[in-house]
């Protein structure tokens, strides 16, 4: 394994630094560059043992649609996996027929209530109470024996003291930079222009800002939970207590735990990799949950749409689809008001998702707006001109894999920064804000993406080019290699 992967690895390393920008590079994986290559690491894979994964997720279901990929991928290679998840995922556990244990906290509820209405308004509040984080802690805890190799997401990084308790080695899966650079602070990304040159002293201070401001935030989360997790350590796991800074201050971590890779599921023609970050950090791309041939060529989404979509679709231009997923508004109506005025002053078609914040209007919907309660985006997406969403990784993702261009509504967290990527990459005129937002402002970015040809041209070729990636291939085959690395 050492002798096929070592020469890759540093191959890979230069790589990383003059091809993910070029439009000529080939896929970027940190494991592998072809198909080819991807196939052979496969087979030295398979010459290791099978091995028990375990994955903690909560949230949504387009936070868990990656991760419920890779551990469908990881399952098919002969690995066993179960998911530990938040309530709201059995469904979807259960269709895939994986094991799954239900988390306490259901986050349809979470994000529905004060707390999580006042954290998608950008306030400092905490969605999961001191009780609750015991609750969760206890769960998963109870359903770590026999586990070989633990994923987490970063929402879930408490799932560190049950490895350490295990014995068991730890990846972060991560749909968002969260590797410490100082090409950008945390939640900042993109860079800017000239955030990798320059040597003045305002730019090295700059660099250094944006790398503390990671150490920073880990700092306080972690100061935020300290009291429910240390007693956890001492009083259910055996374990000592840890420095007052946390985990990130520990001078001798256990020999299992010692820098856990970092595996960002973004396509490095999306988000390029800083120079700077540790080695454990990679870009494995973007990870969807779609339907392959055996040689790894997508294949259409299976869906068939009921007579009342068929005949929106096919009954004028291509509308436009609006949609903010899992968000949940204070004012669902007049945030629907506003897209639907928005699309009525561009005078365009309009596909409207409610979503689980139930974003409808009071009125009632014009004959060229049709409400659309659930659709796939893999299906649906390559049938419009462009999207309107709240920019959430996975959302975001699937614009770029579909080749349209879309305009973010963001409400909090890192929407605005996937917002300002999609500007930058050329798919996207605007970046609006929630707190903000007026129909005349959205109108203007439909206008644009509607008459300007530039948009959809740039997103079509982003689509070629994350076409010849396989993001769930390459995290799995990352996944396969810290196992060997341990074995």
């Amino acid at each position: 394994w050492k002798a096929l992967t070592t020469p890759r690895l540093a191959q890979a390393s230069q790589e990383r630094k003059g091809l993910a920008d070029s439009p000529q590079s080939k896929p970027i994986c940190w494991l592998a560059s072809t198909a080819e290559e991807i196939v052979q690491h496969r087979a030295a894979a398979a010459v290791s043992r099978m091995a028990r994964i375990r994955l903690i997720s909560v949230g949504s279901r387009g936070d868990l649609q990656p991760y419920l990929a890779i551990l469908l991928e990881l399952q098919r290679r002969g690995h066993q996996v179960s998911l530990i998840g938040s309530v709201n995922f059995q469904a979807v556990a259960e269709a895939h027929a994986l094991p799954f244990v239900p988390l306490p906290g259901d986050f349809t509820s979470l994000l529905s209530s004060e707390a999580g209405l006042a954290l998608m308004q950008g306030k400092p509040v905490r969605l999961i109470s001191d009780a609750l984080l015991g609750e969760l802690l206890e769960t998963a805890r109870a359903a770590m024996e026999g586990t070989d190799l633990l994923l987490v997401s970063p929402l879930c990084l408490w799932g560190y003291h049950l490895a350490e308790a295990a014995g068991c080695p730890l990846v972060v899966l991560s749909p968002m930079p969260i590797m410490a650079t100082g090409d950008f602070p945390f939640l900042g990304f993109p860079a800017s222009p000239t955030s990798r040159n320059g040597g003045s002293t305002r730019h090295r201070i700059r660099r250094r800002l944006n790398r503390s401001s990671y150490r920073l935030v880990s700092l306080l989360k972690w100061r935020q939970d300290a009291r429910v997790i240390q007693a956890f350590r001492r009083d259910r796991l055996g374990l000592q207590p840890l420095p007052w800074g946390g985990a990130q201050s520990r001078r001798t971590p256990p020999a299992h735990l010692v820098d856990p890779p970092v595996l960002h599921l973004i396509s490095p023609q999306v988000l390029p990799h800083p120079a700077d970050w540790k080695a454990s950090a990679s870009l494995t791309g973007f990870c969807f949950l779609e339907p392959r041939t055996a040689a790894g060529a997508i294949l259409p989404t299976p869906y068939s749409p009921d007579r009342e979509l068929s005949a929106f679709l096919e009954g004028g231009p291509a509308p436009f689809y609006a949609g903010f997923g899992s968000m949940i508004s204070r004012d669902p109506e007049a945030l629907a008001a506003a897209v639907v005025e928005a699309a009525q002053l561009a005078g365009v078609r309009l596909i409207l998702s409610p979503g689980w914040g139930r974003v409808v209007p009071r009125a009632a919907l014009p004959a060229d707006v049709f409400l659309l309660e659930e659709c796939p985006h893999s299906w649906l997406f390559p049938r419009v001109q462009a999207a309107i969403h709240h920019g959430g990784a996975g959302t975001t993702a699937t614009t770029l894999r579909c080749g349209i261009p879309s305009t973010v509504v963001a409400f909090f967290a890192d929407q605005p920064a996937w917002g300002r990527t999609l500007e930058q990459l050329g798919v996207s005129p605007a970046t609006h804000r929630l707190s903000s937002l007026s129909a005349e402002a959205l109108a203007a970015s439909i206008r644009a993406l509607a008459g300007e040809p530039r948009f959809r041209q740039r997103a079509r070729e982003l689509q070629q080019l994350l076409a010849r990636e396989d993001g769930v291939a390459c995290t799995a085959s990352a996944i396969e290699a810290r196992l060997a690395g341990m074995g």
